[in-house]
């Protein structure tokens, strides 16, 4: 794989000038003694229904709410920031970003709210951010975009936000910089066997495009070509035949499904709002997207066989970060 690491480093970062002196290259930060996520935390029972972000009680937290609008429930009451809510593979645990610790930490606590516990324990006073955790089907690695390094200019412009691995080894989790394709990266997605990494980046920009990357080859392509167009959010089907994203082609984000094998594509969404944030529906028959169509950040499920539309938010607050469970009903 093209990530590294390394346990000594020196790294001066000064803040807020976001100027960056390096004295010796670090490739990865480790993060406090820990234990597997499943043994540090009693997973709660598999949940269906489909997690997000809301500022609706006056300050960003995540809430659950099932697939025909019923059923809300808020999962997390901090003063801080909790978002960008991804599920477990099974259905049992949450992963997110919040910074009830200081920084922008990733955090992972139970279906049902219970139990967060910080995976990666910066001192409060850090200026690294970690954000949009995305589980990796393994359970215990998770990608993810970070300000904790300084750009790197190889091979197009550096970014100040990069594609990260975060993952489990010698008893503590590492932060660790995906080398690949360098430019400012902000979104990413596991194909369902673990082996591709799907990300967005600018490297050949000034527009986002997106870049697949095989953790078996090393190999990294890239798979959208539109000039002008800007691609971001993908999402995995649960089958591994297509992925869903938002693209800004036409002067606005609409949601788009390809073919990843032959690259065709499909516009799902046709509107002068903005779509985003696609997440695919166990069965992989819905997909539930972000859009202002109505003025604000709702959530809408969209059924892929007769393009039926249904806001299942329907609150003047904003809604954002959609993330479907995998499990489609209780055991």
């Amino acid at each position: 794989m093209q990530w590294k690491q390394t346990a000594t480093y020196i790294l001066q970062k000064f803040h807020p000038t976001g100027f960056v002196i390096l004295v010796f290259v670090i490739l990865a930060a480790g993060c406090a003694n820990q234990a597997s996520i499943t043994a540090r935390i009693s997973p709660a029972e598999p949940s269906p229904g489909i997690i997000f972000t809301s500022d609706r009680t006056g300050n960003w937290d995540i809430f659950l709410i099932q697939a025909d609008g019923s059923g809300l429930r808020q999962l997390t009451d901090d003063p801080q920031v909790d978002a960008d809510p991804d599920w477990s593979p099974d259905g049992r645990l949450i992963a997110f970003r919040s910074r009830r610790d200081g920084s922008s930490d990733i955090f992972v606590m139970g279906s049902d709210g219970s139990a967060p516990v910080n995976l990666i324990n910066d001192p409060e006073s850090s200026f690294d951010d970690e954000f949009a955790p995305r589980w990796n089907p393994d359970g215990e690695t998770f990608s993810l975009y970070t300000d904790r390094y300084p750009p790197r200019m190889a091979n197009c412009l550096g970014g100040y936000h990069q594609i990260a691995i975060l993952r489990r080894q010698q008893n503590r989790y590492w932060v660790d910089l995906f080398e690949t394709v360098a430019g400012e990266q902000y979104s990413s997605s596991w194909s369902p066997d673990g082996r591709y990494l799907v990300f967005n980046s600018n490297c050949r920009g000034p527009a986002f495009q997106l870049y697949l990357y095989d953790t078996q080859t090393g190999e990294t392509k890239q798979i959208t070509t539109w000039e002008g167009g800007s691609f971001g959010q993908p999402a995995w089907s649960h089958d591994g035949k297509f992925l869903a994203y938002a693209a800004n082609v036409n002067g606005n984000l609409d949601i788009y499904i390809q073919d990843i094998n032959n690259h065709k594509r499909i516009r799902l969404t046709d509107h002068p709002a903005d779509d985003n944030m696609p997440t695919w529906s166990p069965d992989d028959k819905e997909i539930a997207f972000v859009s202002y169509r109505d003025g604000n950040d709702e959530i809408y499920i969209l059924r892929l066989k007769d393009q039926h539309l249904t806001n299942i938010t329907q609150h003047p607050a904003d809604d954002w970060y959609p993330s479907w469970s995998p499990i489609s009903k209780k055991p």
